[in-house]
């Protein structure tokens, strides 16, 4: 509640986030940090690993390399159980003789539909197009193979249970039938970078417009209040709320969706225009049941409530925000540009850990990411390789895991104090 002897705090708040619950503090600096323990690492591709995904079980993680082929990993001991189009050596041999690795492959990128089925993007230099496979884990099956004939080096799907989006068309992956969109309107030599919604909209951004197609119903039309953030608008899972740039303001803004009517926002003007680091782009991650969101911005992470619309929690990185995730039971992960990687318990606002990476600079810091494995106290970061880290607990936390009774989701947050 906004109290009447502190005005001006009070004012900036509202101004900012439409005057929420003060966040926790969150711990000093200056104390002790406890160091993250890593539990596990992998290579698992000479070149690296460029993409990585996991399940939502938490039982498989799919990692592959552009020119090195993609897999499909146990997560308990990362052992392979499938690998694709896979390339360790100079040269392969073929009937039709010895070929360079790079001719054979390049994967774009991956991601899972739902536990038991993952997709993988490929472009086979011989045939010159783009295929999207789409593949079961039981039983370990390929179930389709769409080619998209997109000739593009940024080749981006974007996926929900039923359809899979890709550049100006949407595609039922169960039968192969395809939807076109009229994005080549705006842009009709460029590929869309679509985001596919729960009830199977499509938001592309053609010429730094925001444009919502619904495919099935053959419609359009236009979103000028919006635009993206961290490179894309997030819809929640549940299909009720958006998060994007206000094209008003530039803030981070938090929608109702479909109705795209404002609740709020979430920042302030945000770096790329006005921020003190204008090199660095905004981070803005979902946790996965999309109750709770984060938005990195220069050296500073929020944490937020989706539904009541509420701050949770402000933390201070060492150098600017690089990449973040949010677990579902109230962990947030932190990567910044100095190499520190931090661990924070929502909740309470305590640091749960922290682990300092070599500083390779700026040029060599793009591509991380960071996925906390569901069901589990893990954490996982792609850099260069895969490194797994375990998140310390808390005698309370293991007392409210141990608990009978099901829980709130506002107890199981308050459970990790």
């Amino acid at each position: 509640m906004c109290r009447f002897l502190t005005p001006f705090p009070c004012l900036l708040t509202v101004l900012l986030t439409g005057c929420p619950s003060a966040p926790p503090v969150a711990e000093a600096e200056s104390g002790l940090i406890p160091a993250l323990e890593i539990v596990g690492s992998a290579d698992l591709f000479s070149g690296g690993v460029g993409f990585l995904a996991l399940s939502e079980d938490g039982n498989t993680f799919i990692a592959g390399n552009e020119n090195r082929g993609v897999g499909l990993y146990r997560t308990s001991d990362h052992a392979p159980l499938e690998r694709h189009y896979e390339c360790e050596g100079e040269a392969l041999a073929t009937p039709d003789g010895a070929y360079s690795c790079n001719e054979r492959v390049s994967i774009y990128d991956l991601g899972y539909i739902d536990a038991n089925t993952w997709y993988f993007t490929a472009m086979a230099f011989k045939e010159n197009d783009m295929r999207v496979h789409v593949r079961t884990i039981h039983p370990p099956q390929e179930i389709s193979v769409s080619t998209v004939n997109e000739l593009t080096h940024r080749a981006i799907a974007s996926t929900n249970r039923n359809y899979i989006a890709y550049n100006n068309e949407l595609i039922d992956w169960r039968t192969g039938k395809r939807y076109p969109t009229k994005a080549t309107v705006f842009e009709p030599k460029w590929p869309t970078f679509p985001t596919v919604t729960p009830d199977n909209r499509i938001i592309t951004y053609p010429g730094r417009k925001t444009v919502i197609f619904d495919p099935l119903n053959d419609t359009m039309e236009s979103w000028k209040e919006a635009a993206r953030l961290d490179e894309t608008i997030i819809v929640t899972p549940d299909n009720r709320h958006a998060i994007g740039l206000s094209t008003a303001n530039y803030k981070c803004t938090l929608w109702n969706w479909p109705e795209r009517k404002k609740i709020g926002h979430c920042s302030e003007r945000l770096r790329g225009i006005f921020g003190g680091y204008p090199e660095y782009l905004e981070v803005l991650t979902l946790s996965h049941d999309g109750k709770f969101f984060a938005i990195g911005v220069d050296n500073s992470v929020r944490v937020y409530r989706v539904e009541p619309f509420k701050l949770e929690l402000e933390v201070s990185t060492p150098g600017p925000v690089n990449t973040l995730a949010l677990s579902d039971d109230g962990l947030l992960a932190a990567y910044d540009y100095k190499g520190f990687l931090r661990v924070w318990d929502v909740a309470i606002g305590s640091l749960a850990g922290q682990h300092k990476f070599l500083d390779v600079g700026w040029a060599g810091m793009t591509g991380y990411k960071l996925l906390f494995q569901p069901n589990s106290n893990k954490l996982f970061i792609k850099r260069g390789g895969i490194t797994v880290f375990e998140i310390p607990k808390q005698a309370a936390q293991q007392k409210a895991k141990n608990d009978s009774g099901t829980r709130t989701e506002d107890e199981k947050w308050r459970g990790r104090r």
